[in-house]
């Protein structure tokens, strides 16, 4: 088990864990105010765990220290027009950043908590 952390000035960052298996958790804290983009911070975290990474595991709940979840919010709007949630998840946020580095087969990890367009919280598993 490893750890990777990058914490800014500011409280933005990302703290990163891969476990045996290589399969990374992470918690990412960006916005447009933040001097490094979510997107740059978790290539730094898959760069620093180098070829150990099996999977990456999403933790994704609604109202989080009270933050929205950019993950479920895309995740409700689309299953809340009636897409499909293994389409919807495909379009989140850590699915689109997963997939630029070969990790495209997502599995959905127990069941979701809520309904489509108001799920609350979802585990997902992305691997190659």
């Amino acid at each position: 088990m490893a750890d990777f952390k990058l914490l800014l000035p500011s409280g933005h960052g990302i703290i990163g864990t891969i476990d045996e298996r290589g399969i990374v958790t992470f918690i990412v804290s960006a916005g447009p105010e933040s001097a490094i983009r979510g997107t740059e911070m978790f290539n730094l975290m898959l760069r620093a765990f180098a070829g150990e990474v099996t999977g990456i595991h999403g933790v994704w709940r609604r109202g989080f220290q009270g933050r929205p979840s950019i993950n479920l919010d895309k995740v409700n709007e689309l299953t809340g027009k009636g897409i499909a949630l293994d389409d919807a998840i495909k379009e989140t946020w850590t699915a689109s950043r997963a997939k630029r580095w070969g990790f495209d087969r997502i599995s959905v990890l127990g069941a979701p908590e809520g309904t489509p367009g108001a799920y609350v919280k979802m585990d997902v598993l992305i691997e190659k």
